[in-house]
């Protein structure tokens, strides 16, 4: 398990996996910032800042209606969202914008001062899906240094495929120009 861009470096150059600790959803503080350093301790090195539903710190990509939730709540991320990304930033946990709106992976983008990552997400180009990023989105993350890593589940690859549906090495490959 890495805790440091150290440790990721070293596990790498040994030919193993690298594993890091992530949180799948900034729901888990409240409004607590005194939970990300207790979190931060017990090894969490990336937190996703919202996931199905929105939350007090950002927009889902995919509001829950049946948790009252409007097509976007804060516009983006929220005040509060603003000063959980400046704590992550000042602990070194990672923010992941995998599961935002687009407004809310700009916001997160320009707001923090390292580079963000969507930890697992795809290109809206390939299959529009709400959490998969476009063209413009895709960039901004590219221009501050963040990355991407993709997700194997068919419905963010591959248009028209149901949720719950693998995707196969061959779907990923289709897309390679």
């Amino acid at each position: 398990i890495a805790y440091r861009a150290a440790d990721v470096e070293r596990i790498h150059r040994a030919g193993k996996i690298v594993a890091v600790i992530g949180i799948e959803n900034g729901f888990v503080i409240g409004t607590d910032l005194s939970l990300l350093p207790l979190y931060h301790k017990l090894g969490a090195r990336y937190i996703t800042l919202a996931h199905g539903g929105h939350n007090d710190i950002a927009d889902s990509a995919t509001p829950r209606e049946n948790l009252g939730d409007a097509t976007a709540e804060h516009d983006g991320v929220s005040p509060f969202g603003g000063r959980v990304i400046a704590s992550m930033n000042r602990l070194g946990i990672m923010v992941d914008v995998s599961h935002i709106s687009k407004d809310a992976v700009l916001d997160a983008v320009r707001l923090s001062r390292a580079p963000v990552i969507a930890s697992h997400s795809n290109a809206r180009a390939l299959a529009d899906h709400p959490r998969n990023l476009d063209d413009e989105t895709l960039r901004a993350l590219a221009d501050r240094g963040g990355v991407l890593q993709t997700v194997a589940l068919g419905a963010y690859v591959k248009a028209g495929a149901s949720a719950g549906t693998p995707a196969t090495v061959a779907d990923f490959v289709d897309h390679i120009d």
